[in-house]
């Protein structure tokens, strides 16, 4: 598979730039994430738990009533 890849003629150019770009993509989605505020993600990971006053009112449970 390596002798493919370093016998391509005319498309290193493609592959070259296809590293690029997910390393630019990667390396900005990680300082993002080391960006990010611990208050934002503690938020965002108890969002699911978290029930909404409307989902008690349609929910037509006895519990909610």
């Amino acid at each position: 598979m390596f002798k493919q890849i370093t016998n391509l003629n005319g498309s290193e150019l493609y592959l070259i730039a296809s590293l690029w770009i997910f390393l630019v993509f990667f390396i900005s989605v990680a300082i993002m994430l080391f960006r990010m505020k611990k208050d934002y993600v503690t938020y965002m990971k108890e969002l699911p738990l978290e029930e909404d006053e409307t989902e008690k009112e349609l929910n037509h449970s006895p519990e909610s009533l």
